[in-house]
């Protein structure tokens, strides 16, 4: 059994090398001396990262990627301005990552702002990047506990959320029947197992469908949603009965990512019909015995952080004298609903620093990010209007007459 693990980690550390483009980094001070191509490499190669290349320095920086760290090119256009680009799904690139990741002085939220400092790396729009590290740090710190890269569902949640137990102690907010309706969700999912060490970025709305998704599970790999996907942006498929690897044994958590302070610590229960599981076509329309899925919606920009679990809504018409009274009523599907509020050390374990994800959030918001880091905020507000009737802030109004 030994010596199957050092051939593992043999291999791994192979892919490593190939990887980075030199030895693999073993000691603190290799690992700390990365540059940061190198630590690009590792970052995109578990991260769907995407180059949309304006200037000279990402372009560079891509064509090295390609060149020397495994990325591949797809289409290079005439005259050679512009290119395609990723980093394939890659189990054993990915591992190689991981180790690398694993060691302390490697501070993904840390890495992932310095990277995208750089122009010409597409940070999307809803928070989605960050929403990818938690779930990959989550995942890192239960397989380094559990030492086994197969990791039971409930385990993952406790990794990811900060007050985990009044998930695992909850009831779905909905049930297919009453047997489900009475099961907690550590008992509805106590059989189920996550695997995965990577994301990759879908190209089509069709993908998230059992029928594919459970081949994905056996590459390691979760998935970041088509551009332009409506309700969802990340889909983590699992095993719901055991480890055997089929289709009718996979279920997921949908998780959608908002960026928006608009949406603080008060759930917005219309998110989650967005994540019916038949209208995303996770389960087929005859689907006659869909299993338990989890729907978790990630309010990264509220004021205020916590974790709320959704409730069955109680019935508020009273029951007419001799009336029968249903003690339960079915729906087509049972779902456990999660609402996360605010990227914070107080809603998701893996934040050691609310700072560094603050930071993080305001990359993606590239125009407040424009008016804030002027020096003082005389210089801010004449910045603003020179961009009038844009928001709400009166230094966008300042030029216009004046209320009335």
């Amino acid at each position: 059994m030994k010596g199957d693990e050092d051939i593992k980690r043999t291999i791994v550390n192979f892919a490593g090398e190939k990887l980075l483009c030199k030895d693999f980094p073993s000691t603190e001070k290799s690992i700390r001396t990365l540059s940061d191509v190198e630590r690009m490499a590792c970052i995109s190669v578990r991260i769907p990262l995407e180059f949309s290349s304006t200037n000279l320095g990402s372009r560079e920086m891509e064509k090295t990627l390609v060149e020397k760290h495994l990325r591949v090119c797809l289409r290079v256009d005439p005259g050679f301005e512009t290119a395609v680009t990723i980093a394939p799904s890659e189990p054993l690139l990915a591992e190689a990552s991981c180790l690398i990741m694993s060691h302390p002085t490697f501070d993904l939220p840390r890495c992932l702002l310095t990277q995208l400092e750089h122009q010409g790396l597409d940070k999307g729009n809803r928070g989605e990047l960050i929403a990818m590290a938690l779930c990959l740090l989550a995942r890192d710190a239960a397989a380094k506990r559990l030492d086994d890269r197969v990791i039971p569902v409930s385990d993952f949640i406790q990794e990811l959320v900060a007050s985990s137990d009044q998930i695992l102690d909850s009831k779905p907010v909905r049930a297919r029947t009453s047997d489900e309706a009475k099961k907690t969700f550590k008992d509805t999912f106590c059989d189920s197992n996550i695997f995965f060490n990577h994301f990759v970025k879908f190209r089509d709305r069709g993908v998230i469908n059992r029928k594919y998704l459970w081949r994905l599970i056996a590459r390691g790999a979760a998935g970041l949603c088509a551009d332009f996907q409506f309700g969802i942006d990340i889909v983590i498929p699992f095993l719901f009965w055991d480890r055997c690897l089929r289709r009718i044994n996979v279920s997921a958590i949908f998780i959608q990512c908002k960026n928006d302070a608009t949406f603080q610590s008060t759930p917005c229960g219309y998110l989650y019909d967005m994540m019916n599981p038949y209208h995303l076509q996770f389960f087929d329309e005859d689907e006659t015995d869909p299993l338990p899925v989890i729907r978790m919606v990630f309010a990264l920009a509220s004021p205020d952080a916590d974790v709320v679990v959704l409730k069955c809504p109680e019935k508020t018409q009273p029951p007419r004298g001799a009336a029968f009274k249903a003690d339960f009523q079915a729906d087509k599907y049972t779902s456990f609903d999660v609402w996360c509020a605010k990227a914070s050390h107080e809603t998701f374990l893996p934040v050691k620093e609310d700072d560094i994800f603050h930071k993080l959030l305001l990359r993606f918001r590239i125009f407040p990010n424009v008016y804030d880091e002027k020096r003082t905020e005389g210089l801010g507000n004449a910045t603003r209007s020179m961009n009038p009737g844009t928001a709400v802030h009166p230094a966008h109004f300042c030029t216009y007459a004046p209320n009335g």
